[in-house]
């Protein structure tokens, strides 16, 4: 079955591609090339003890386009590693044919967020769509490796696990239906030795699902979908079909949305329910045990001036009542902006949904001299609340002069986390900032003043900061050079008392020509002082960056 299978994906792969090239031989565009080339140096003075102060970075892509095909190639190289990424360790080609797509390589395909919903996998799919009422969409790959695991960091060993997939629907005169399938599996064949001791079992998933979207009227639409998962948590004792296994559970998950639009308003309402131990292996993560329901409600009025948004609903989960908790919340996002003149507008929005994200005070974006010093992939926080308002007054908009005031408030109430440990529970964030901008267009310069303060409430401590920032931009030579200043202030404060403060001035400039080469240069110099010791520290940066493309566009 194998062999049979491998000679008919063969067959079909050099068919299309085969087809591909002859619709398209003798035809202008065939081949394309493009690529470029990245070098960035950077020297610190702050860095730490043992560290070359000085690094460079060297990154070049590369792409072949033949017909429709395309073979990439990236490389990195810095004064501390070499990394390359060629096609033959991973790659993604995807010839397509009149109403034919072919997807081989590294791809990830969505079938509804129940079944296979973006997960990658290693492995061949297709699209089709011939004519104008069925689409059907098919895909076959691993969607994980085997791995040893690694007790020392507590990560335990893995099956490799194939999946396989179909997906059709037809079009209405007024709507959609469709259904797919989806089943995943684990290899025991090529699993890693002595994993059966540790206590993993290979698993087995079939999810089948059908859908439907309708509108009887212009006015009326109608959604819903259904989709049943019957999965083996080990699949040497029960299959997963076996539905009276004793490693079998199936469970199921629906979806409903009505909506209903107005001359003014539209409003609709919606319910979906999830299973107490619903689970699909074709996503990283499901989240079950829950019930909402839903109502949405979205007006325009005065003209336009007035937009209201707003979505309530209620979500009770704990359904098979086996958790020692119960819990049910009133869920709201409401957005509101008002318009008055063409010159003034407000926002406000609320919400109290549960929502992860990065939080980064006004003060560490202010003070930092790089881009990579803001990136952190260690910790998130989880939102509870979050109310933003804002406002943008345009004092003047003119062809020769454009004066604008900003200013924007944002309070977050939040649990920050780190794996699965909380951290500054009941924490609470203020952002806010007035700003002013004037600008000329004609002499391509600007100038803007700022003032931010942030606060941080948590674990019983108050943390403060907040100071001006002032910014000027010129261009010269028709744009093709570009500069930009800028000098900030920030003081911070512990429960009141002064901690110390941070002086940072940067200088930018960059350089184009002929819309391929660009040179870049950054100088950051900061001064702080904290708890009565002072340090200075300085950053620059110099870049250069080629781009090219083949054959040549020519400007009409």
């Amino acid at each position: 079955m194998k062999i049979n299978y491998l000679v008919v994906l063969f067959l079909f792969i050099s068919n299309a591609l085969f087809a591909q090239q002859i619709d398209q031989i003798g035809k202008k565009g065939g081949l394309k090339l493009n690529g470029g080339l990245n070098v960035n140096q950077v020297y610190r003075t702050n860095n730490s003890p043992g560290t070359d102060p000085y690094s460079m970075v060297v990154s070049g892509q590369l792409g072949l386009s033949l017909y429709g095909l395309s073979a990439p190639l990236s490389f990195t190289w810095s004064n501390s590693q070499f990394t390359s990424t060629q096609p033959f360790n991973q790659f993604s080609l995807s010839p397509t044919y009149k109403w034919a797509a072919l997807h081989m390589g590294w791809s990830s395909t969505n079938f509804s967020q129940y079944s296979l919903s973006g997960h990658n996998y290693a492995g061949v799919g297709v699209d089709l769509a011939p004519g104008d009422k069925f689409k059907i969409s098919a895909m076959y790959g691993r969607l994980r490796k085997e791995l040893p695991g690694d007790t020392l960091l507590g990560l335990q060993p893995e099956y490799r696990r194939i999946g396989t997939g179909f997906k059709a629907s037809y079009q209405l005169e007024k709507g959609e239906v469709g259904f797919h399938v989806f089943y995943a599996s684990d290899d025991t064949q090529h699993s890693i030795l002595g994993i059966d001791s540790l206590g993993v079992s290979p698993m087995e998933n079939i999810v089948t699902g059908t859908f439907f979207s309708l509108r009887p009227t212009q006015k009326l639409s109608i959604v819903s979908e259904i989709c049943n998962s019957s999965i083996s948590m080990d699949k040497r004792i029960s299959r997963a079909s076996d539905l009276d296994g004793a490693a079998t559970t199936n469970h199921w998950a629906v979806k409903s949305d009505l909506a209903y639009r107005f001359s003014f308003a539209s409003l609709g309402v919606g319910v979906e329910y999830v299973e107490p131990g619903y689970q699909t292996l074709g996503a990283y993560y499901t989240l079950n045990d829950f019930v909402n329901y839903t109502v949405n409600l979205a007006a325009s009025m005065l003209k336009g001036k007035v937009n209201l948004g707003a979505n309530v609903g209620v979500r009770e989960n704990n359904l098979s009542k086996e958790s020692d908790t119960d819990q049910k919340d009133i869920i709201q996002n409401i957005t509101l902006g008002f318009t008055p003149t063409e010159k003034l507008n407000f926002n406000l929005n609320y919400s109290n949904f549960y929502n992860y994200t990065h939080i980064q005070t006004l003060f560490e974006e202010e003070n930092a001299h790089t881009q990579y010093e803001l990136l952190d992939t260690l910790t998130f926080t989880q939102i509870n609340q979050n109310l933003n308002l804002s406002a943008n007054w345009k004092i003047k908009d003119g062809e020769n002069s454009k004066q604008s005031f900003t200013t924007n408030l944002n309070i977050q109430k939040s649990t920050q986390e780190q794996s699965d440990t909380p951290e500054n529970a009941d924490s609470k964030f203020v952002n806010a900032s007035v700003g002013y901008m004037w600008s000329l267009p004609k002499n391509n310069f600007s100038f803007g003043i700022n003032t931010n303060y942030s606060r941080n409430k948590a674990s019983e401590i108050l943390s403060e900061a907040y100071g001006p920032v002032l910014s000027m931009r010129k261009s010269f030579l028709e744009k093709k050079l570009q500069t930009r200043f800028s000098v900030s202030w920030n003081g911070t404060y512990a429960d009141g008392s002064s901690t110390g403060n941070v002086i940072t001035s940067r200088l930018g400039t960059n350089y184009t020509i002929k819309k391929k080469h660009r040179f870049n240069f950054n100088l950051a110099y900061t001064q702080s002082k904290r708890n009565n010791r002072s340090n200075n520290y300085t950053t620059a940066s110099l870049g250069y960056s080629y781009s090219f493309s083949l054959p040549k566009s020519k400007d009409k």
